[in-house]
């Protein structure tokens, strides 16, 4: 296989990562004013997100998207979030997503994750994070947890671990050594055992694409204090879609009870 390097890798890169170049709209498109901003990752990878101002003097959000698309698919998530809260939203994209340079890996991705944290320090000092990640997003947004203080991290969604997907997609990968072979490991179980922060924890009773299972997991390793809310009826996408009261309800008492609403 000329000009992929390790095959094994390219594979697992190709099942993994679904990046996509093209936007679907701009935070414009659901009447949000936001700016270009480009943080660069310790490594010099140039990223590229948005920053939608919002009113409040306290918190800003920090969002972190699953393994498909770029920041433009739940547009309409960032504009329910401004609404309901009026707060500062960033939202960037990991490295060879949308308009950010770079190949996509585990590795990158925590180091982009570290950049944009660290310039929504710079842009809103002072302020609260509330750190958000869906799917792959919520293991990234976990590992953040692990090395800055954010006011509270909220998962949705979220896989518990690579192998533990593969083990139950895959059923037969359970009796041979297949975490030999994984380099990516997105291992948010353990992330979130490392972590004092508070943490809120969604995923849809539905689910098809990553298992609730998954962050049952999550809740059973994670260091208190930690909630964990399972959607009725809703799948892998749009979790706030299926009742937007039961899960704002949620979100704004468990915010407020943090200091973070």
């Amino acid at each position: 296989m000329p000009g992929i390097g390790n095959p094994i890798l390219w594979l697992e890169r190709q099942l993994l990562f679904a990046p996509e170049s093209s936007f679907r709209g701009t935070p414009e498109h659901v009447g949000l004013p936001f700016e270009n901003i480009f943080p660069v990752a310790s490594d010099g990878v140039r990223l590229h997100g948005w920053h939608m101002p919002g009113k409040s003097p306290d918190v800003v959000w920090l969002i972190f998207h699953g393994n498909g698309g770029n920041i433009s698919v739940r547009l309409d998530q960032y504009a329910e979030i401004h609404r309901r809260y009026d707060t500062s939203i960033i939202a960037i994209d990991y490295r060879g997503y949308g308009r950010s340079d770079g190949v996509p890996s585990e590795k990158g991705f925590y180091a982009d994750a570290l950049a944009a944290f660290e310039l929504a320090c710079e842009l809103h000092p002072g302020k609260k994070i509330v750190v958000f990640g869906r799917s792959m997003g919520g293991a990234v947004a976990a590992q953040l947890a692990t090395v800055v203080l954010p006011a509270a991290l909220v998962l949705e969604a979220t896989l518990s671990s690579v192998l533990d997907v593969t083990h139950e997609q895959v059923p037969w990968t359970r009796y041979v050594p297949i975490g030999l072979l994984l380099r990516s490991r997105f291992d948010a179980a353990s992330y979130v055992s490392r972590s004092s922060v508070p943490k809120l924890i969604f995923h849809g009773g539905s689910d098809t694409t990553i298992s609730r299972t998954n962050s049952e997991r999550i809740f059973a390793s994670a260091r208190p204090p930690k909630q964990i809310h399972l959607i009725p009826f809703g799948d892998h996408n749009g979790l706030d879609l299926v009742d937007p009261e039961l899960y704002h309800g949620i979100l704004r008492d468990f915010l407020a009870e943090f200091g973070a609403l």
